[in-house]
């Protein structure tokens, strides 16, 4: 995979029709440095769930066609989707929304319980950044942190790895300084 086709496909991604924004290392590497710092093993796009088919359909435009189920805490309501084409891994995960509008994703929790991890208001209205020179949307800052601190306080795919310590330390010391790291946790809410 090249420098070229990576921005490529972040370009490609950001003319979706269905609404996507990129979390996870590639999003944080554009709200931290506006530029592509590391190796990522995927590029992460988050849809709402009724948009999952369309948006899979367009990755299917791209060349994406084989997507498989990676994790799915409910049966029939998956929540990450992946599909490996050229070197580049899509990860197309899905969030859900109360009929008030918060946005929450399911995962497993304690003992094997399902639980939502709800996010905080203002999850897709952060401005579009650049990685590179590639306009991308992103998750806010806090969301960024949040989908990944309700991912650590399940524990349902074990403990942090250093590399997601350091990232959750940078979105803290750049978008909230002086904030407690309490305060930034997201509620989680078992079923």
């Amino acid at each position: 995979m090249t420098p070229e086709s990576r921005l490529e496909l972040l370009d490609a991604l950001m003319a979706f029709e269905t609404p996507a924004h990129l979390f996870g290392g590639v999003a944080e590497d554009a709200l931290l440095f506006g530029s592509w710092v590391r190796p990522h093993d995927d590029v992460d796009l988050l849809v709402h769930r009724p948009d999952l088919d369309r948006a899979l359909a367009e990755a299917g435009a791209l060349g994406f066609e084989e997507f498989e189920v990676r994790f799915e805490p409910l049966p029939d309501t998956p929540l990450v989707l992946g599909c490996i084409l050229n070197g580049h891994n899509l990860e197309i995960s899905v969030h859900d929304r109360t009929p008030e509008g918060r946005v929450f994703y399911y995962m497993v929790g304690a003992a094997g319980r399902v639980v939502r991890v709800f996010l905080t208001d203002g999850v897709f209205d952060h401005p579009p950044t650049a990685i590179d020179g590639v306009q991308v949307r992103t998750v806010s800052p806090l969301a960024q942190y949040q989908i990944r601190a309700g991912i650590a306080a399940t524990g349902a795919f074990g403990p942090l790895r250093p590399k997601d310590l350091t990232a959750q330390q940078a979105l803290r010391e750049r978008f909230f300084p002086g904030i407690d790291p309490d305060e930034l946790e997201p509620s989680i809410e078992p079923l």
